[in-house]
């Protein structure tokens, strides 16, 4: 009986981490440009930077280490970084983004978002003042140093 019960706890635990994972790969889900402009408009108050990035992108793979660095210097209620992969391979995307160690928040575009946000090229950096209207709109690597000195600007430290 002991074994029995056992058996069973152990099926329900697995179930549920099973569930449990499916749902972290639901969170992959591709996002619109109104997905990502509804989370600008809900950071009022906060500078917002959105880097459009892909795995296969030399000068963005250098963007990426300098943001997550970046992300460690200012705290959460000021800065909000956001990761948006214009991937078109999921199993691309998902190996660089285990690999990666980001600390910010990292998604997957749908095709809207390129015409949205007028992507030709990347790495695209979109910056956010905390009134929500666009301060930065470039593509190109961009300086890690560039980009903290723009923030503080912004929140006015």
């Amino acid at each position: 009986m002991i074994l029995f019960r056992t058996l069973i706890l152990t099926m329900i635990v697995s179930i549920f981490s099973l569930g449990t994972a499916l749902a972290q790969d639901a969170g992959d889900a591709p996002v619109s440009s109104q997905d990502i402009l509804k989370t600008v408009s809900q950071a009022r108050g906060k500078v917002v930077v959105i880097n459009f990035w892909a795995s296969w992108c030399g000068p963005c793979r250098q963007e990426i280490p300098e943001l997550i660095a970046l992300r460690k210097r200012f705290p959460e209620d000021k800065l909000l970084l956001l990761g948006v992969s214009v991937d078109q391979e999921q199993a691309m995307y998902a190996m660089y983004k285990a690999r990666a160690g980001f600390n910010y928040p990292v998604m997957r575009a749908k095709p809207d978002v390129s015409q949205a946000f007028s992507i030709r090229a990347i790495p695209r950096t979109v910056v956010y003042s905390p009134k929500g209207e666009v301060v930065y709109s470039e593509e190109g690597y961009m300086a890690g140093e560039d980009l903290e000195r723009m923030i503080k600007k912004l929140i006015g430290a």
